[in-house]
Parts: structure tokens; sequence; C-alpha cells
């Protein structure tokens, strides 16, 4: 790595800090706005909720990573450019295309941070987050973790291993105890739903403990009544956007070995990959703005221009994966063509410099 690579780096990453610092920021102060009218219920304070707040920010720094980068080469470039040290850097030899390379060098490194971040930190870090707030907002809910959902509805301890909805549960486990803490009933059942104020479970195998020993039986389905509410679940259950790639991989496996809808994981796991490819498109488009259009504009009118790209680029990816769902379309096809066309617009005017 050169002297100029060094350099241009080193304003592209400073730049980009600057602009996760805002964004983010700004990001947990809705966040607080949204989430104070529930302090007060149970135990739910004032702290537990910036804490829970906080939980959400690795997320969420993920997520804004490819807007951040976007707005920092913008400003880090710019102001190089406002400087004319654009310009000395190719009255020594450097093209266009070697400060692309420069960029892009950059972005990468930062990329490693951020998929360890998103693939790594945040998972762990919303679960945690939910669990603090399920456990002060709700009675019964005891963890939220690799293992599943564990909840405690008076003298039975439930676990579902999948959550796969609010209204679905999969490889739900519950064992009742008697009032000396002895374990009486355990219930197994492959799949569980909540239809008309009720849990309704398929599969299921039932074993009794008593003083002679074990009994084992077998119910195709049974009603199930508890606390387990599907307003519970969403409070404890992790959208597929803040699961890893990994945990979504077995999900997607489960439900096609059972013959689920799998739909809006097989987007959401495509959707992990696309936020860091997203990135470097961004950073690949903001070079030939700043050697064209925003050579000689302000700050202001630059950041204006990064936000409108950043959100015309957000808004198109989501209209592309809701259009996608509805014609049937392959989800990595569909998370990829506004990624293919904002590269094609890049290339175009990278060409015309």
């Amino acid at each position: 790595m050169t002297r100029f690579d060094r350099y241009i780096g080193g304003v592209v990453v400073t730049g980009t800090l600057i602009a996760l610092l805002v964004l983010v920021g700004l990001d947990i102060f809705f966040n607080v706005i949204d989430e104070i009218d529930n302090v007060g219920k149970g135990s739910y304070t004032l702290p537990v909720m910036l804490q829970s707040v906080l939980l959400t920010t690795p997320q969420s720094l993920y997520e804004l990573f490819p807007l951040a980068t976007l707005l920092g080469s913008l400003m880090g470039l710019g102001q190089m450019a406002s400087h004319g040290e654009l310009v000395a850097m190719r009255a020594c030899g450097l093209s266009v295309w070697r400060i692309v390379r420069s960029v892009l060098q950059t972005g990468l490194l930062m990329l490693v941070v951020a998929v360890f971040i998103g693939e790594v930190v945040a998972p762990v870090a919303e679960r945690l987050g939910q669990n603090l707030r399920a456990s002060a907002t709700e009675r019964g809910v005891s963890f939220l973790g690799s293992r599943g959902l564990w909840v405690r509805d008076d003298n039975l301890y439930i676990n579902a291993s999948k959550v796969l909805a609010r209204e679905r549960l999969a490889d739900l486990t519950v064992y009742e105890f008697d009032d000396e803490h002895e374990l009486r009933v355990t219930t197994r059942a492959a799949q569980a739903e909540f239809r008309d104020g009720q849990w309704y479970l398929r599969n299921i195998e039932q074993s009794s403990f008593d003083g002679q020993g074990v009994s084992v039986s077998h119910t195709d389905s049974m009603v199930w009544p508890s606390l387990l509410t599907p307003d519970l679940l969403g409070i404890v259950r992790l959208k597929p956007k803040n699961m890893s790639a990994a945990d979504i991989g077995q999900l997607v496996d489960y439900l096609d070995e059972n013959g689920l809808d799998a739909d809006e994981y097989r987007y959401a796991f495509w959707g992990r990959f696309m936020t860091p490819l997203s990135a470097l498109v961004m950073l690949f488009i903001s070079v030939p703005f700043v050697f064209g259009n925003l050579r000689s504009v302000g700050a202001g009118q630059r950041i204006f221009f990064g936000i409108l790209i950043g959100f015309s680029f957000y808004i198109f990816t989501q209209l592309s994966a809701q259009m996608g769902q509805v014609y049937g379309l392959h989800p990595l096809l569909a998370m990829l063509l506004p990624v293919g066309l904002f590269m094609v617009y890049g290339v175009r005017a990278m060409q015309r410099l």
C-alpha cells in the first residue's frame, strides 16, 4: 500500500466514522422516543430502556454502514477535491481508476470489521436486548438464546427451539412440575400454531413420570392453553434481518425439510450478503460524483446528495425484494438487481470522466 493509498484511505475512514456516529446517534434518539412510552411498565425503568436501546446499536451500525460509506467518501474526497489534492494526485500520474482502487481497498478493510459486527456482535447484542426488554415488561420470559425460547408458566417450563413466527413454533417441549418441584410430565410437539386464543400442537409425544416408572403416549394433535401469546412472542422473537446468516440458513433448511414457507428467511439470508456488497457499490459511485458534479459544491450539498442516493438505493432494494416475493423471483436475483443497476450507473459515470 503506497502513501497515496494510506492518505486516501485515512480520509475515507475518517469521513465514514463521522457519518456513522451521526447516523447511529440519530437512530438511537428515535429509538428512545419510540420506547419512552413503555417506561414504567413492570420493571422497565429508564436505565433498563436505555440499556435495551444501546444493545440494538450494533445492528443499526451494520444496516447504516452502506449509507455511511457513501456519505463519508463524498465528504472526504469532496474536501480533497475542494483543496485541489485530487487534481495534484492526477498530475502526479494517478488515474481516476487508481484512486477508485485506493477507495475500494479501504472499503474492504472496513467491511471486515462491519461484517464481524453484523454477523457476530449484532445478533448476540440484539438477543440480549430482547431478553432484557421482555423480562422487564412481561412476566414469565426467562431466556431467548441459541437454544431457543424459554418461558415459565406457573409450574410449566416451556422451550421452543425455533420461533418461526408470532403464531408458530417448532420443536416445542413442555416440562410440567408438581408443587414439590418434581418433574411429572414432559410433552414434546413437532409444531405448534396459535388459533382462536389457544395453541394447537401436532405430532405429540408425552412422557408421564410416577413412582412406578415412565409411560409414553403419542397423539396426533391436542389443544394447549398458555400465557405464551403471540404478543409476547412478538417481543422476544428475533426478526430475520437481526439474525446471523448461519442461523437464517439453519432455519431455511428446517422449513424446507418440513414443507413450510421459507421465502422470508431466504430473502433475509441473501440480504445479509447484500449489505457489504452495497457498501462497496456506494464507495464506487461516490468517486465519479466527486470528480464531476460535486467537485466544487459545499459540504451541505454533498450530504444532501449522498442521503438522496442512499435512500433511493434503500427504497429500490425494498421494492425489488417485495416484487421478487410477489412474482416468485429467486431471492439472489431480486437482491442483486438494485446493486447491479447502481454499479452499471457508476461504471458509465466513470467512463464519462
